[in-house]
């Protein structure tokens, strides 16, 4: 077999027998995949300090023949994300990331705009000074944009059924059903599935939609909009996935 590489950010570590471990990674080129680090549980010299949580690593490989995992061979560590995993609120923000991550992608399945955009994500939740403050918003605007990539952007524009964005139609909803927002002048039916939103959060989350990602620290939003801004998302996702993300509930304790 002809050996392969990818630069990956490690999601996820468990043990396998006594000596091996089974890594999941999103590549850069391959997406979503598992694989095998023989004897990584006793190497000092081809894994040790590497195969970490969150690490971003080049990875050498090779396809099984008989098994969809891969036989990692090699990992050179690109970055450590160390604060990630010395501070616990960095730590369950990166597990919400990589969480989200693992639940909304296939195995093999690449997309390089979503690795980079999970790299933004851990740069900025290992390296930013205040973190319990830019914590919330960065990981609002990690998952704003996951949703877009992944083909659900939320219609923020204006109401889906008149196109009215203004204070006079307040207040606002979000429609699950819809994918968008409803005015006050269009709810006469009281649907169900409505998500309450203001229209400064739906503003700045069509706003952070629009931005690239260099430039999303540009925006702020109040601690309220926080919370209303991850109510909104975790209601969106679950009724997408049908299922909860498990650490969000962590994180979301960690920011009351």
């Amino acid at each position: 077999m002809i050996p392969k590489q990818t630069t990956a950010v490690v999601l996820e570590v468990r043990s396998h027998g006594e000596a091996d471990k089974i890594v999941t990674f999103y590549g850069r080129d391959t997406g979503k995949i598992s694989g095998i680090a023989k004897g990584a549980s006793r190497s000092r010299i081809r894994f040790v300090n590497k195969l970490e949580l969150f690490s971003l690593l080049e990875i050498s490989y090779q396809e099984g023949r008989s098994s969809s995992l891969v036989r990692i061979d090699q990992a050179e560590l690109l970055e450590p994300f160390g604060p990630i995993r010395r501070e616990y609120h960095r730590y369950a923000a990166a597990c919400l990331a990589g969480e989200l991550v693992g639940q909304w992608t296939r195995e093999a399945d690449a997309d390089s705009r979503i690795f980079q955009l999970l790299h933004w994500a851990l740069t900025g939740i290992a390296a930013g000074p205040k973190p319990m403050e830019q914590l919330p918003l960065l990981l609002i605007f990690f998952e704003t944009k996951l949703l877009d990539l992944l083909g659900y952007r939320p219609d923020l524009t204006g109401c889906r059924q008149c196109g009215t964005l203004a204070a006079s139609a307040r207040p606002y909803h979000f429609s699950l059903s819809q994918g968008g927002l409803i005015c006050r002048l269009c709810n006469h039916q009281h649907q169900h599935g409505l998500i309450p939103l203001s229209l400064a959060t739906a503003r700045l989350l069509a706003r952070a939609l629009e931005l690239d990602l260099a430039k999303l620290n540009r925006l702020q939003l109040p601690t309220t909009g926080h919370r209303e801004a991850q109510h909104f998302l975790q209601q969106y996702t679950r009724h997408l996935l049908q299922r909860e993300i498990n650490s969000r509930s962590c994180f979301t304790a960690l920011c009351c």
